[in-house]
């Protein structure tokens, strides 16, 4: 008897369990067909309260949260994608980006203040402990991929910002030795660059930092010096004159746009008759 009553129980567990992952992949191909990012979080977020062990779940919703600038959210994601994974490259790559990101400082004020204090020399990171992690997440995919370029270009930035300039010299020069995709092989470059500047070495600066641009000039992932290095540059090439003539353009089109905006009216309400 009491063995047909454990068979039962077996029976409904592995039953219920069964019908949980399959709610669970509908749960998650929901969130592939949705267009909307809050709908997609919803989504993914259901799937894995019933199969916590979805890690393509994880590794969906966990792009929202990077581009939302959820950042502790997403390394929480990518940590249980490397549990479920230990093998996986790509999330021991993805979350020592957000870290960096993280040890950058989040939000568009902490940039300008980030970008005004380095540009000075006056600047820390904001969380050194992100970045060590990052270190040591970059430095789990070199071990799993030696020719990974962009994991030596990302490591480079974070010695960088904890003040270890010979390794962020040393994995800069690897990445761009390895000739990995675009975009890294310039962050690589625009990393090496910015200590060039900081040591006073111009050539090698503007050499490394033209290089850069020419690479991917428009990357948000840039160092986050890029912006005045990049207006430095300008001014180095260009001509003070020409920036200020591109700066008074900029002005003019802001203040038409303010001006449209302020233009533009909400319909008024009738009352009705």
């Amino acid at each position: 008897m009491n063995r047909i009553v454990v068979a039962t129980l077996a029976y409904l567990c592995l039953t219920a369990t069964a019908a949980w992952a399959q709610d669970a992949v509908e749960l998650y191909n929901r969130g592939l067909r949705s267009s909307l990012a809050y709908k997609r979080i919803a989504y993914f977020t259901k799937a894995l309260q019933l199969n916590p062990n979805l890690a393509d779940a994880y590794e969906k919703r966990v792009t929202h949260y990077y581009f939302q600038e959820k950042l502790d959210k997403a390394i929480q994601d990518y940590t249980r994608v490397i549990e479920l994974e230990p093998d996986s490259v790509n999330a021991y790559l993805l979350r020592g980006l957000a870290c960096l990101k993280k040890g950058h400082g989040e939000g568009l004020i902490a940039e300008i203040n980030r970008l005004a204090l380095r540009y000075a020399g006056l600047g820390k990171p904001e969380d050194n402990k992100a970045l060590e992690r990052a270190i040591d997440d970059f430095s789990s995919v070199i071990e799993l991929d030696p020719r990974l370029a962009a994991a030596y270009s990302y490591r480079a930035e974070a010695y960088r910002l904890l003040g270890m300039i010979d390794e962020a010299v040393r994995d800069s020069s690897t990445a761009i030795q390895l000739r990995g995709d675009q975009k890294s092989t310039a962050y690589a470059y625009a990393t090496r660059a910015e200590i060039y500047r900081r040591l006073g070495q111009n050539e090698l600066y503007k050499a490394d930092f033209r290089k850069s641009v020419e690479l991917d000039p428009y990357s948000p992932d840039y160092p986050p010096l890029h912006v005045p290095l990049m207006l430095r540059y300008s001014v180095n090439t260009a001509g003070l004159k020409t920036v200020s003539w591109l700066g008074l353009l900029g002005i003019i089109i802001l203040t038409f746009a303010l001006i449209f905006k302020l233009t533009l009216r909400a319909p008024e309400k009738r009352d009705s008759d």
